[in-house]
């Protein structure tokens, strides 16, 4: 039927908007070394409160595919397996895990004030942190990865996720008039 095509049509669409949201939040960047500080974890915790925990999975999976197979969708036009595999592969593993998780609690519990916008996203930044420090620690050791890939995160992280959910309530209030 025509609803049901209308409907499939806004899926794909919605899900290929996660992607173009990754690849361009991936070209906003501080480049630090070794993992750059990106806009990539507000295109997360984005799609993790705002999509489907499927949806959110699709688009991390078509996202990371393109990658994969050398489509320049991550930070600094990179792809490629060589780069996915580098020091960041943790992170990007987190970002799926995180989206997921964030998606799940939001829809499982209908979790939709500025509050538990924000106690996701903590969630949803310790996951990517974890698995991300933990893949560093494995390439370059336990202190050097805190050093290098958590600690020049900690307050980006904090003031990103406090502007994303008041942005996020600013239009969730128009939204209901």
């Amino acid at each position: 039927t025509v609803k049901t095509r209308s409907s499939a049509l806004r899926e794909i669409l919605l899900t290929l908007g996660g992607v173009a949201l990754l690849f361009a939040a991936s070209q906003i960047e501080i480049p630090l070394k070794p993992v750059p500080i990106t806009l990539q974890t507000v295109a997360v915790m984005l799609i993790g409160l705002t999509y489907t925990p499927r949806r959110a999975v699709e688009s991390h999976v078509i996202w990371l595919g393109l990658a994969a197979s050398g489509a320049p969708v991550l930070s600094g036009f990179a792809g490629g397996l060589t780069y996915l595999t580098g020091s960041t592969f943790g992170y990007l593993l987190g970002f799926v895990v995180s989206s997921y998780l964030m998606a799940t609690l939001k829809e499982k519990f209908s979790l939709s004030s500025w509050k538990s916008d924000v106690m996701l996203c903590l969630m949803g930044t310790l996951v990517v942190f974890t698995l991300g420090v933990g893949w560093l620690s494995y390439l370059i050791g336990f202190s050097t990865a805190v050093v290098h890939g958590f600690v020049p995160f900690i307050i980006p992280g904090i003031i990103k996720a406090g502007l994303l959910c008041t942005a996020l309530q600013i239009v969730r209030h128009y939204r209901r008039g």
